[in-house]
């Protein structure tokens, strides 16, 4: 007499794997955590293809690779991304843009202030943007204005 085996929650859970990667608690979690949850991920996967070809896991087998998908996942350690200091940086950079020292620029000078404000902007909204890149971003748009403030001198 066999059992049906469901393999509904653990097809969820690997599904899941795409918003999962997009949340800070992974892309900014140490590499243990992410690995031994791209690792529970890659048994979940490989469960549900040995299902589509016929082969027939225990219940007890899908249910401890689904566990390890849960377990890995509330495992994830990364801490939300601190972007204060490039909020700062924009906020400053949206002020300059409306400024008359901003409309006196060159035109391609002014066309590089707003491209480079503008991926900036992207940066800061992204629900995906990791402390490196924030901090990076928000030295870049500094540099920037440091640019501007040493023009002014010379």
């Amino acid at each position: 007499m066999n059992e049906k085996v469901v393999f509904d929650q653990l097809s969820k859970d690997v599904a899941d794997q795409v918003r999962v990667r997009q949340t800070y608690k992974y892309f900014n979690g140490t590499d243990r955590s992410k690995g031994l949850y791209d690792e529970a991920i890659r048994m979940g996967e490989d469960v549900l293809q040995e299902h589509k070809e016929g082969y027939n896991e225990p219940q007890a087998m899908v249910d401890l690779v689904d566990q390890a998908i849960y377990n890995s996942r509330k495992a994830l350690n990364g801490q939300q991304t601190d972007k204060h200091s490039l909020k700062m940086q924009l906020s400053r950079a949206s002020q300059f843009l409306r400024s008359q020292e901003f409309a006196g620029l060159p035109i391609k000078t002014q066309q590089y202030w707003e491209r480079e404000i503008m991926a900036a902007r992207n940066i800061e909204v992204a629900s995906n943007t990791d402390q490196a890149l924030a901090n990076k971003t928000a030295i870049k748009v500094a540099t920037m204005f440091d640019t501007m403030e040493q023009m002014r001198h010379n």
